[in-house]
């Protein structure tokens, strides 16, 4: 059965956030079935993280990736990410990358409903 798995991180802290929605998409992988994810990304402050901070979680956040990449690459449809525009602008080259560092096709938008519809398409395309 394919399904839209929806993982809202959007009240979660930055530094939060990418261990609830690497939690989220493995019980989704372990599941084995095809699905699609909306994933709602909290807001960074104007003055957002500190570079140093951001820094400090990349290697916890490569291991995370590394550990659900071959399960999304068997099971995930696409990934749609809903954060605002100045959160496009700011991880622009993350986004850009997205289809090779997740392993399945990435969108990114504002709209929730927007990051819906194309995670039903791409459900829907396979």
């Amino acid at each position: 059965m394919d399904r839209i798995v929806d993982v809202d991180v959007s009240d979660a802290t930055p530094e939060a956030a990418p261990t609830a929605v690497f939690e989220a998409l493995m019980a989704a992988v372990r599941r084995g079935e095809l699905f699609a994810a909306v994933v709602r990304m909290p807001e960074v402050a104007a003055d957002g993280p500190k570079r140093g901070r951001r820094i400090a979680g990349v290697a916890e956040r490569v291991r995370m990736l590394k550990r659900l990449r071959p399960g999304l690459v068997e099971h995930c449809r696409g990934l749609a990410f809903v954060l605002s525009e100045e959160g496009q602008r700011n991880n622009a080259k993350q986004l850009r990358s997205g289809a090779k560092m997740w392993g399945c096709p990435t969108f990114a938008t504002d709209d929730p409903g927007q990051a819906r519809s194309w995670a039903l398409a791409r459900l829907e395309s396979d």
